[in-house]
């Protein structure tokens, strides 16, 4: 997983880490929404009359939820639906690899997140969301692991996109299922009547394509078990084929031998 240093503006207890990346194009758009300069769900309402900032925030919770199970089952398989490929690929990364540390999985599998709408955006292109959670441990598990305080609470911002012709339905649910695929015509439940995933909110086209958060030790971790890694790799690597040596050099030619002297007659 590729973390690193956000050009954001650093939050006041600490520095932003990220994975993912804006949509391309979309990066002036975001910068805007990262300097809090950007505009309030009116921007999204503008453009998708039935976009509900209620509904919307309401399912934000949904996928973090599902981040949390996936750290729980040590399987980010649930959270490919709602995330961009490259997203997805870097977060499910780092969740197989720092899980394998139990006090880690410990902090993440008992997360719990308050979303907030704090920017939105719509231009010709794409339709941008930021989303600020104000995320924190399990009390019980902070106290059974005897966590410092840094580990108790962090800030994480989740951007949500889609396609500028993305359309919210006007019941609030998507067209199809984001989980399984097939046709959303949620049951009474509110829930997929194939594969029984909870629907009602689900609002079309929206993927994350970048993640930040404050809780700087999962990223050092990450950063530390990637060198462990590749330490490893290198230390048990197959050394190439030694270069075979020149052949030895056939010795010099020395000077041309001279016939024996004949001796004087007997």
């Amino acid at each position: 997983m590729r973390w690193g240093k956000s050009k954001d503006p650093e939050p006041p207890d600490g520095t932003w880490f990220a994975t993912g990346v804006p949509m391309p194009s979309s990066e002036g758009a975001v910068e805007t929404l990262d300097r809090g300069a950007g505009g309030g769900p009116g921007a999204l309402a503008a453009v998708d009359p039935a976009f509900n900032a209620d509904a919307f925030v309401a399912w934000t919770t949904t996928v973090y939820e599902r981040a949390v199970a996936a750290w729980n089952a040590r399987n980010p398989e649930p959270l490919r639906p709602v995330m961009a490929s490259e997203v997805w690929d870097s977060y499910a990364q780092h969740l197989l690899f720092v899980s394998t540390v139990p006090l880690l999985r410990a902090i993440m599998a008992s997360a719990h997140g308050r979303p907030t709408l704090v920017g939105a955006t719509a231009d010709g292109r794409y339709q941008s969301a930021l989303v600020e959670l104000a995320a924190g441990t399990d009390p019980a598990v902070f106290a059974a692991w005897k966590m410092p305080d840094e580990h108790k609470t962090w800030t994480e911002r989740w951007l949500f996109q889609r396609p500028a012709d993305c359309r919210t339905h006007a019941s609030g649910a998507v067209a199809a299922c984001p989980v399984c695929g097939a046709p959303a015509q949620p049951e009474e439940t509110g829930r997929c009547r194939y594969c029984h995933a909870d629907i009602t909110t689900r609002t079309a086209g929206w993927l994350v394509t970048r993640t930040q958060t404050t809780l700087t030790t999962m990223a050092r971790m990450d950063e530390r078990l990637a060198k462990i890694k590749t330490d490893k790799e290198e230390r048990t690597a197959i050394p190439p084929a030694p270069v075979a040596a020149a052949p030895l050099q056939p010795p010099r030619a020395g000077p041309p031998m001279q016939p024996p002297r004949a001796g004087p007659p007997a």
